[in-house]
């Protein structure tokens, strides 16, 4: 039998299969220069094709070694590696955010394969040889991949595990003293102080319920799972009623409800929307010491704006987009006061972009804090 004749396709296939790569992949030839720069390279380092094919290494290494955290252990490491271009070698690097200028006019540059230059982020950068069909080395490539989400979601899970452990253990350790305490045989507790201890032992156990509740609805955020069951709903009605509960709760704060004489109906899931409510409104409790606490409604177009303000410590400007994400809590006597998961707003706002809507926060230091979100109106005609 024959032998096939070389297809002459083949060297285009292997071409669109390296530009095609889902990781970056950089080239250079026997003579130290940049041969080859993928399309993924460009979003990975923000430099495009055009500005790197053909420069010396050592100028690729210059720049590398100007994004990164810890320059001179990577540039020792880099040209460790490449000094010895038989081995196979892996680097984590840490890239530090561009400014935002230039970030932008890589994006604009490049816009099919913008990159996200303006966030900390960390690259596996794979070094290894490369040779010709006869094992000639003629070359060295590195391969590049982004680990960002990896990092991220391991720093996610040892923060879990720390605040999970700190929020539990105070709860259970309320619970299982006042328990012990009830059940000593050497003291006989009169009525009044067995439903003190008793109460608190419901509202610890309350409290590792909202806990346990607000892990399973980041978990299913997370996995794009939580549920939403939209129907026309009353939002003066439920507003009064998280308004008259959380009243009971505290004795430090008046509340004003400040609501258009018209309401229309609003197009929600009446159970979440009222767990937002709560949460703000707790979070309002919280972090100011007393004063007065404000829900508002105003209509805009399509939509409603509900707002809850307080006339707490307020939260610096520059933490105002950073409430909302997991675990974080903004470093402050009030914080430590009042401790928490740093859950509550990051389910807040998922709740409330799964209505289609959006959240946001508005502060001045030493004036208070206000949190408003936007729900959807019925449309007219679906309406009753």
């Amino acid at each position: 039998m024959k032998n096939k004749s070389p297809d002459p396709l083949a060297p285009r296939w292997m071409d669109r299969a390296l530009y095609s790569l889902t990781d970056g992949l950089v080239l250079m030839d026997e003579t130290a220069h940049v041969a080859f720069w993928n399309p993924r390279a460009e979003e990975v380092l923000g430099w495009p094709a055009v500005e790197m094919v053909g420069r010396r290494v050592d100028e690729l290494l210059d720049r590398i070694v100007a994004r990164v955290t810890a320059p001179e252990p990577v540039r020792a490491k880099l040209q460790d590696a490449l000094a010895l271009p038989e081995s196979d070698t892996t680097i984590e690097i840490e890239l530090i955010p561009l400014p935002p200028a230039l970030n932008a006019e890589l994006n604009a540059a490049t816009p099919a394969r913008a990159g996200r230059h303006d966030r900390t982020r960390y690259v596996s950068a794979r070094l290894f040889p490369v040779r010709d069909a006869d094992e000639k080395h003629i070359g060295v490539g590195i391969l590049l991949h982004d680990v960002t989400r990896e990092r991220e979601a391991d720093a996610m899970k040892s923060q879990l595990l720390s605040t999970v452990s700190h929020e539990l253990r105070t709860p259970l350790a309320s619970v299982k003293g006042f328990a012990t305490t009830l059940l000593r045989q050497d003291v006989k507790w009169d009525e009044t102080t067995q439903r003190d201890f008793l109460r608190i032992i419901e509202e610890e156990a309350d409290r590792l319920t909202e806990i346990i509740d607000n892990l399973l609805d980041m978990s299913q955020l997370e996995a794009g799972a939580l549920r939403v069951e939209k129907e026309p709903i009353q939002l003066r009605t439920l507003i009064r009623e998280v308004v008259d509960e959380m009243r009971m709760s505290t004795e430090a704060h008046w509340f004003v409800v400040d609501l258009p004489a018209e309401l229309p109906l609003v197009l929600a899931d009446a159970r979440r929307i009222r767990q937002v409510l709560h949460n703000l409104v707790e979070n309002a409790i919280k972090y100011s010491k007393g004063g007065q606490i404000t829900v508002a409604c105003q209509l805009e177009k399509e939509q409603v704006i509900v707002g809850v303000a307080d006339q707490g410590e307020g939260i610096p400007a520059q933490f105002l987009d950073q409430v909302f994400e997991r675990f974080f809590q903004i470093d402050g006597a009030s914080t430590r006061r009042v401790g928490g998961s740093g859950l509550g707003l990051s389910i807040s706002r998922g709740i409330v972009e799964a209505h289609g809507g959006r959240i946001w926060a508005e502060s001045k230091a030493g004036q208070g804090s206000v949190f408003r979100f936007t729900l959807p109106l019925v449309a007219p005609d679906t309406g009753e």
